[in-house]
């Protein structure tokens, strides 16, 4: 926040206040102390942050919505008109019995029905940004060679990223057969058979599109829903396929397909959240900051 607003309005800021985003997430915020420009905010505002891919110089558009919740707009690096300026954002004490921790992903979920925002000319250029940002870096993350976690044996399960065209962002579940001097693996697909699919197809390939299976996610899913621009990976077509959810109607989570340019609903058990192996761990693509 500007440090102009924060004086002139100090005294109607509260110590902590709830943040609501475009899709409905509620986000808590607490200040931790004024700079000379803005609020340094402790809780999840970093979280919000990476999730929402701001960088230095955005701004954002604060609306009240009730008594202690008020909705942000991220709003690029255009200049900031009609802003509501913000009334009493003191915390209640019933808001305070009808909230819940998210534990894995970090959010503050509330037990109330979210506001949706109408549909502007600003939203769906501000949709459409994210989009071709995250797309962007998604083809990158694609195209990359795979972080070596170690040489693989007979018997590893693995995962082989495809570079082939029309499959690129795709990964197929196998198992080492035998290394082939430093660089190949002979592998054997799971998912993937010989044209009479009477047996599985077997291959050659170089180490820089091996990698380990991810860590098994079901724990994370079951505490927590998917959320509009998660990056994801989608079981479809006997691999899985890397993109990041664009839209959620009812049950149905659309995905967007950087690299084939598909946009496909498909329900939430055939997703997962993508990982990447880098410096010696897995992390989630938000974490190593590439939508920033």
């Amino acid at each position: 926040m500007p440090g102009a607003f924060v004086k002139e309005n100090k005294k109607m800021l509260a110590k902590t206040a709830l943040l609501k985003t475009n899709e409905g997430m509620l986000w808590e915020v607490k200040i931790a102390r004024e700079t000379s420009d803005y609020f340094i905010c402790k809780g999840d505002w970093p979280r919000f942050v990476v999730h929402h891919m701001l960088e230095l110089g955005d701004m954002l558009i604060f609306y009240l919505v009730d008594k202690s919740t008020f909705h942000v707009v991220p709003y690029s690096k255009k200049p900031c008109t009609n802003i509501r300026h913000l009334e009493d954002l003191s915390s209640s004490e019933e808001e305070e019995k009808n909230t819940e921790f998210g534990t894995s992903r970090g959010c503050k979920k509330v037990k109330t029905e979210p506001k949706a925002l109408s549909d502007t000319n600003f939203s769906k250029e501000l949709h459409q940004s994210r989009i071709d940002r995250m797309s962007k870096a998604i083809k990158e993350i694609a195209l990359k060679k795979q972080q070596i976690q170690k040489p693989f044996e007979k018997g590893d399960e693995v995962e082989v990223a495809s570079q082939e065209d029309g499959l690129i962002g795709s990964y197929y579940t196998a198992t080492i057969i035998s290394p082939i001097g430093s660089y190949l693996y002979r592998v054997k697909y799971k998912t993937l058979f010989s044209d009479d699919e009477s047996v599985p197809l077997e291959d050659v390939v170089t180490a820089s599109k091996v990698r380990a299976v991810p860590p098994d996610q079901r724990k994370i899913l079951s505490e927590n829903n998917f959320r509009l621009y998660d990056v994801v990976d989608v079981f479809a077509n006997d691999g899985w396929w890397f993109g990041f959810i664009s839209g959620i109607v009812g049950e149905e989570l659309y995905v967007y397909f950087p690299t084939t340019a598909d946009n496909i609903a498909y329900p939430p058990d055939v997703l997962r959240l993508h990982q990447e192996w880098s410096d010696g761990k897995w992390i989630f693509p938000p974490e190593q900051g590439i939508f920033n």
